[in-house]
């Protein structure tokens, strides 16, 4: 069910999990929890929606009556004090602003008329919840309430402005902005009662802790932290499923009578099982990555209807997680033709001179290039082959049923997990005849290259005790107006990246940091936070790996993490490399000399006669290099030409990519 009138910012509350939340799967749903007596929820329900309907017409023909210039704060803190008093709660009036322990106030109109005095914040029908009001306000309304949360005993508060209602929980252990956003003004215009129900079993006052002892064990907690557990849940069903899909996918393409050429290759070793792999895990990240920008709306800019109509009805991936959800005899076997509207849908991302067959701004980057996948974008697979495959990403089983996952809410760290399963097999080709078939089997490469997941503590342990104080004493020392330089001039490397899970927690932090610079308020809004995000991970992170998977995955997990609706995807092929980190010249003097004989003595596991022959292979290079000096001469360089030339990299570094001719000139 689809709730127009209904956000989830920051993945607080999936709309699957309200779904299982209204279905009573959670409890707190029964006429006793809502403190009902002589009446089911759903009269209680019927007759809240005309009381509210009714304030609602009184508020805005009182909004007509208002005078020019005339405050209409009093008019919307009566009608939310109505509005809210249908779902049970009673406001008292805040004429002294609230205080924190340390001295600071807070200017919150009202609280909770209870044990608790949960903090209510009602503004002007005309101010907006993320703007402050210049020699009024020190904060934005959003701000004031969540920062006091954040010093405060208090888990959850609420703010608004007659017209869009947000629930607020602390965010003391969050890095991005995580809130519940109502639009309160279409919910009514346009009477959707449907989302009224939702918002009334979600929010009436019985769902709120009784007392501050009782936050923990409140409905509202209690239905965010069976968000947190259907997310692990669909973390480790989404590692099966990717598993699954590569397997059918890599069988399917092979067997499929029209892919001679592809199977020629294979046979030939032109094409290796591991290069086929990759190709496969391109196709995967590519589906992956579109499911995520669809579900979170990110595929075209939401002012574009008549563009957003056509990509869903003719283009968008969502069409094959439907098909794939219906029952196998539905689906007309035999036929290929689900796979060409694929690729017709992986080229309006591609970046080309022509213009494409929607204006949608290409995403560019190698994910969608014409190099990631060139055997399968001219291979054929049969539709029962590819929603088999689709079934596997878009749906999971659970207690018997089969439930949809919601790539929305999809935290990109939860890509980790698969990159950690994955690192558990190696592609093999296996010939049965003139048969040629794939197959996953147990590998050893997560043991050779020590690559394991790092779990989310850890990380946030890191962030704070290393990151954390170079971002402070930068602020420190920073000249007057150079702050968000200071900022952006960070380069944040992790020398063994793997899917990018301390990249990602790095880019968060200092995009809080870089926000809470640009409006000046402890809490920034969330269009300002990902704004910072996007242009932190363009021009602050460094990754290396040595294995390729992972050096793809986290760009892919960057790029989901930072996309912008109408923007190309970051340029992230000169920051996020494969190769070993361990190995490399740091100092570039050394060149003069050649490489060290002293880098060929045998270690542990060496052997000894190898390591030998390469030692005599290096001197005998050596003896006939040329110096590094000489080099410079011979180009007719200067000198100083590194210094030059790192300077005129540095100038090509912060170039805007906001437009994909920019990425590609």
């Amino acid at each position: 069910m689809g709730w127009t009138t209904f956000r989830s910012e920051g993945g607080l509350l999936p709309p699957d999990v309200l779904v299982d939340v209204l279905k009573g799967e959670y409890g707190g749903q029964t006429p006793r929890d809502f403190g009902l007596a002589g009446s089911t929820v759903t009269e209680d329900i019927n007759a809240a929606w005309g009381e509210a309907r009714t304030h609602w017409a009184s508020f805005q023909m009182a909004r007509r009556r208002l005078d020019p210039g005339e405050s209409a704060t009093p008019i919307t803190r009566e009608w939310m004090g109505r509005f809210l008093r249908v779902l049970g709660f009673r406001l008292i009036y805040q004429d002294r602003a609230a205080r924190t322990e340390d001295g600071q106030t807070y200017a919150i109109s009202h609280r909770l008329e209870s044990a608790t005095g949960l903090p209510v914040h009602v503004v002007s029908a005309d101010a907006p919840l993320t703007q402050r009001q210049r020699g009024v306000m020190r904060l934005s309304p959003y701000a004031t309430v969540q920062e006091y949360l954040n010093k405060t005993e208090y888990l959850w508060g609420l703010v608004s402005n007659g017209e869009r209602l947000w629930l607020l929980r602390n965010s003391t252990r969050t890095a991005r902005p995580t809130y519940l956003e109502w639009d309160v003004a279409t919910m009514m215009e346009t009477e959707k009662y449907e989302d009224f129900v939702a918002f009334f079993r979600l929010c009436h006052v019985s769902r709120w802790p009784r007392t501050v002892e009782d936050g923990p064990t409140a409905w509202l907690e209690r239905y965010v932290q069976a968000a947190v557990n259907q997310g692990g849940r669909i973390r480790d069903k989404l590692r099966d499923g990717v598993e699954q899909a590569l397997t059918i996918l890599g069988r399917a393409f092979l067997s499929h009578p029209a892919n001679a050429d592809l199977r020629t290759a294979v046979g030939d070793g032109i094409l290796t099982a591991s290069q086929y792999y990759q190709e496969l895990l391109r196709l995967i990240y590519r589906v992956l990555f579109l499911m995520v920008a669809e579900d979170r709306q990110m595929v075209i800019p939401a002012d574009d209807g008549t563009t957003l109509a056509i990509y869903q009805q003719a283009f968008s991936l969502d069409r094959l997680r439907r098909q794939a959800g219906a029952p196998p005899h539905l689906i007309t076997p035999d036929l290929h033709d689900l796979w060409l509207g694929v690729l017709e849908t992986f080229e309006l991302f591609a970046y080309h001179d022509q213009p494409a067959l929607l204006p949608i701004p290409a995403l560019n980057g190698d994910l969608f290039g014409p190099e990631a996948m060139p055997y399968l974008e001219t291979a054929q697979v049969e539709n029962t082959d590819l929603l088999a495959a689709f079934r596997a990403l878009a749906w999971f089983s659970h207690e018997g049923m089969l439930r949809r996952v919601n790539y929305a809410a999809l935290d990109v760290e939860e890509l980790g997990s698969v990159y950690e399963s994955l690192l558990d097999f190696a592609p093999v080709f296996a010939s049965d005849g003139d048969c040629v078939s794939f197959h996953l089997v147990t590998g050893t490469e997560r043991k050779s290259t020590g690559s394991y997941y790092t779990r989310p503590e850890l990380v946030q342990s890191l962030i704070h005790t290393t990151l954390a104080p170079v971002v402070r004493e930068r602020l420190r020392t920073a000249p007057a107006g150079q702050e968000e330089e200071q900022v952006l001039s960070l380069a944040i490397c992790d020398p063994a990246c793997g899917s990018g899970h301390f990249l990602l927690a790095a880019a968060r932090y200092v995009a809080r940091e870089l926000a809470r610079i640009r409006t000046q308020e402890a809490e920034p809004p969330s269009a300002v936070y990902h704004q910072a995000l996007r242009d932190v991970i363009e021009r602050c992170l460094y990754g290396v790996d040595k294995n390729p998977l992972a050096v793809d995955l986290c760009k892919v997990a960057l790029w989901i993490e930072g996309h912008q609706p109408g923007h190309p995807l970051s340029f992230l092929d000169h920051r996020i490399r494969c190769g070993d980190s361990l190995i490399g010249v740091v100092d570039l003097t050394v060149l003069q000399a050649g490489i060290p004989g002293d880098a060929y003595q045998p270690k542990t596991g060496d052997v000894k006669a190898v390591a030998q022959a390469l030692k005599r292979a290096n001197q005998e290079e050596r003896e006939g290099q040329q110096r590094w000096d000489e080099i410079w001469d011979a180009a007719a360089l200067p000198r100083d030409a590194h210094d030059t030339l790192v300077a005129s990299y540095h100038q090509i570094d912060i170039l805007p990519t906001h437009q994909p001719e920019q990425v590609q000139h």
